[in-house]
C-alpha cells in the first residue's frame, strides 16, 4: 500500500501527496470532491459584510468567514465563491451551537441507517447536502434539524477556477 496519492484530472495532475493531506488541504474542488466517502458538500457563497464582520451569505444561509481564510478573501476580491464542508464535519445541535461554529437549519429528506451512524440528505433551501450524525438522534424524514459545523472545517474555493483559499487550511 502507498503512502501518497496522485490525484489526476483528464490526464493533468491536480494534487499528490499522503491521503490525509489531501483530505484536510485539496488544493482545489475537484481533488476536495475526489477524496472522501461521500463526497464534500459545496454551496455557493458570496462575501460580505454585516455588522463590521465578514461573512459567507447565499439566499438560505449566513456564516461567519474563518479567520484563517479572512485575509485570502480580501486578496482575491471574488464576488462569488464555493463553500466547502464534508458530511463527517456535520454535528446536530440543539439550542445554541458550540464557540467558533456555524449552524445552518435543514429539513431531512432522507434518512440512511448505517448501523452507529446514519447517513442524512437533508435540504436547506434549494441546496441538497449530506450529514453523517451519530445514529442515537434516531433522525427522521421530515424532521427539521439544525447543524453545526466547525468554522475550521469549512473549505473555500475560487467559483469560477476551483482553486482552494488558503492552502494551509487545518
Amino acid at each position: 500500500m502507498g503512502d501518497r496519492i496522485a490525484v489526476m484530472n483528464f490526464g493533468v495532475l491536480q494534487q499528490v501527496g499522503p491521503p490525509q493531506e489531501l483530505y484536510e488541504r485539496p488544493v482545489n474542488k475537484f481533488v476536495a470532491g475526489f477524496i472522501g466517502s461521500p463526497a464534500m458538500n459545496f454551496v455557493n457563497v458570496t462575501p460580505s459584510t454585516e455588522g463590521g464582520q465578514t461573512v459567507l451569505k447565499n439566499e438560505t444561509f449566513s456564516l461567519p468567514v474563518p479567520d484563517r481564510l479572512r485575509a485570502s478573501i480580501l486578496e482575491t476580491g471574488a464576488k462569488e465563491l464555493t463553500a466547502g464542508i464534508r458530511p463527517e464535519h456535520f454535528q446536530i445541535v440543539d439550542g445554541t451551537a458550540p464557540p467558533n461554529s456555524a449552524t445552518i437549519h435543514a429539513v431531512t429528506d432522507v434518512v440512511e441507517f448505517l448501523g452507529n451512524e446514519e447517513l442524512l440528505h437533508v435540504n436547506v433551501g434549494d441546496h441538497d447536502l449530506v450529514a453523517i450524525v451519530d445514529a442515537d438522534r434516531r433522525v427522521r424524514p421530515g424532521d427539521v434539524l439544525d447543524l453545526s459545523v466547525p468554522l475550521d472545517r469549512i473549505h473555500l474555493f475560487d467559483a469560477e477556477e476551483g482553486r482552494a483559499l488558503a492552502k494551509a487550511q487545518a
